[in-house]
């Protein structure tokens, strides 16, 4: 029994240099329930040791959090090489082959870490409160990158929406065809975020290039410098969820893409509070 378990940790500690001090945190040498942000300060740096293996930990600013917000996120990382390993890129190992001396990839799968880092059994939770029809999505594709996202939208507490715009919500996603719901949770999705417009394309784009959607899909042949293998544009999503974005234009969710009639009521996009509220209705089981 455990022969395939990973050792215990043995030995961790954390060295951090705040006001030219430096001060040290492990089990015998400074208090282990220290915040991260009390030890690092908002924008300081940090070594922390685990059994011979080296860390450097950077925090890049801080931010007032709610229950609801995930106590520890990773949004980026890579295996350094070894001080002794060449410094030529190409004599890398193939990014995903595993060469390190416990059996660490090269490359860092941050939805395992994140996965790691909120538990197995509060990520299973997250996702009973999803949409059961994203729920298939994210699941089908191994997406769990968005598992923190969906743990800070509080998705177990009803959305707080009126009951015209629950009327109209109610009707997304408004496309028929697969690609065409995909793009639509993808938008909402990255709605979500509540990123400015640009960044909300890219993780539209990104989405729906995870879920392995491609122009072929979409009934798009190669065009110009795409072909119909290739990854979905933001605009091109929009394009496959135009009804679903009507249903958003018309509750102030997002702007409309099309052209404006008389017969198309559209109004404003609502305040922050009110869009967040409606991403959740339309998010939650």
């Amino acid at each position: 029994e455990g022969a395939d378990r990973l050792p215990a940790i043995t030995t961790w500690s954390l060295q951090a240099r705040r006001n030219d001090r430096l001060r040290v945190y492990s089990r015998t040498a400074g208090p282990i329930g220290t915040p991260l942000r009390e030890a690092l300060g908002r924008d300081g740096t940090g070594i922390l040791v685990v059994d011979g293996y080296t860390v450097t930990v950077t925090t890049a600013g801080a931010m007032p959090r709610d229950d609801h917000t995930p106590d520890a996120v990773c949004l980026a990382g890579g295996f350094a090489p070894d001080g002794d390993a060449p410094a030529d890129p190409e004599s890398f190992p193939v990014p995903g082959m595993v060469d390190h001396p416990v059996g660490l990839p090269r490359d860092v799968d941050l939805a395992a870490v994140n996965v790691a880092l909120t538990g197995e059994e509060t990520v299973a939770e997250i996702l009973g409160e999803l949409n059961p029809e994203l729920r298939a999505l994210l699941l089908g594709g191994d997406l769990y990158e968005f598992t923190p996202l969906l743990q800070a939208l509080d998705l177990g507490r009803p959305a707080q929406v009126g009951e015209a715009t629950r009327r109209v919500l109610e009707n997304f996603p408004a496309e028929t065809t697969p690609v065409g719901r995909a793009a639509a949770w993808s938008r909402v999705a990255a709605l979500s975020t509540l990123s400015d417009r640009e960044t909300a394309d890219e993780v539209t784009a990104m989405l729906m290039a995870a879920l392995g959607f491609t122009r072929a899909d979409a009934g798009l042949g190669a065009s110009g410098d795409h072909g119909s293998c290739d990854p979905l544009s933001a605009e091109e999503i929009r394009d496959l969820s135009r009804e679903s974005g009507l249903l958003l234009a018309t509750c102030g969710a997002d702007v409309w893409e099309g052209t404006a009639s008389a017969v198309i009521p559209l109004v404003p996009k609502c305040s922050l509070v009110d869009r967040l509220e409606m991403y959740r209705f339309l998010l939650q089981a």
